[in-house]
């Protein structure tokens, strides 16, 4: 069975922030919560999109725009569930424990 979830973070110029967004999700890949990553950018000039390609992102681009992101990432993801976070988030450690409790009893 494929992994559950997939992430869909919208992406303008946050290089910053995206490498400490991507480091947080490590739990749920290593608990098999993670099908993929889809990174769905708004026209960065920064290195946004080469970090989320070396972390094995599928990137989607287009106009910047947060509905028109959501919906072009949303468009691709292929998990039975959708996580969007924005790029400056850092899920808080136990998360993939507390996802997978809710997965199960959604069922």
């Amino acid at each position: 069975m494929p992994a559950e979830i997939s992430i869909i973070i919208p992406t303008l110029n946050a290089a910053a922030p995206l490498p400490r967004c991507l480091g947080a999700l490590m739990e749920g890949l290593s608990e098999g919560l993670i099908r993929e990553l889809i990174v769905t950018d708004g026209g960065s000039d920064d290195t946004t999109l080469a970090i989320a390609d070396e972390a094995g992102a599928v990137i989607v681009s287009g106009p910047a725009s947060r509905g028109g992101q959501l919906r072009r990432g949303c468009a691709l993801a292929k998990g039975n569930w959708l996580l969007v976070l924005h790029a400056d988030t850092v899920l808080a450690p136990g998360w993939a424990d507390q996802v997978t409790a809710h997965i199960s009893r959604a069922g």
